[in-house]
């Protein structure tokens, strides 16, 4: 994979997935926004990739689902680096609850993570790309996305009040 100077944004790039995935941008050439919550991870995290790459990461804290946040995170991005090439919306949390006992309000926080977020950077780097003649927009989601485990089931528990369902 070759990257030389694509400027990319990785949302949640801090630690997991998002960190792996802006190490070997960094190593394929690339200069990495490594955009989290928490803007003092996010910097580790970058002068982590620096101290490999220098000058390949910067860190820009963002929250994917307040849009005056990511706005202004991409901004950051577009003045040192002049647009943004790639983005990587990786951003997202998990919450295991069975239904019954799962709250609304982490509901929708989940939702907003993963769906607004993906909206709200992908809306917000486009104009950029579109400037640039175009550009890559990379969605990740989980393996639960396909096939949930038996925990995260609706029916995961036994019961009384459903006699032809399963456990």
């Amino acid at each position: 994979m070759q990257l030389d100077n694509q400027v990319s944004l990785v949302t949640g790039a801090a630690s997991g997935i998002g960190l792996g995935i802006a190490r070997r941008f960094a190593a394929a050439g690339a200069r990495v926004a490594i955009a989290d919550l928490r803007l003092d991870a996010a910097q580790a995290a970058a002068d982590a990739i620096n101290a490999d790459h220098p000058g390949r990461a910067m860190a820009v804290a963002m929250d994917v689902s307040d849009e005056s946040q990511v706005n202004a995170g991409v901004a950051q991005v577009v003045a040192a680096w002049g647009g943004v090439d790639v983005l990587v919306s990786n951003a997202g949390i998990q919450i295991v609850n069975p239904v019954e006992d799962f709250a609304f309000a982490d509901w929708k926080r989940m939702l907003a993570i993963h769906l607004d977020g993906a909206f709200l950077t992908s809306k917000a780097v486009l104009p950029h790309m579109y400037a640039n003649g175009g550009g890559t927009i990379l969605f990740m989601g989980s393996v639960h996305s396909k096939e949930a485990p038996r925990s995260k089931a609706p029916m995961s528990r036994p019961s009384t009040a459903c006699s032809g369902c399963r456990a």
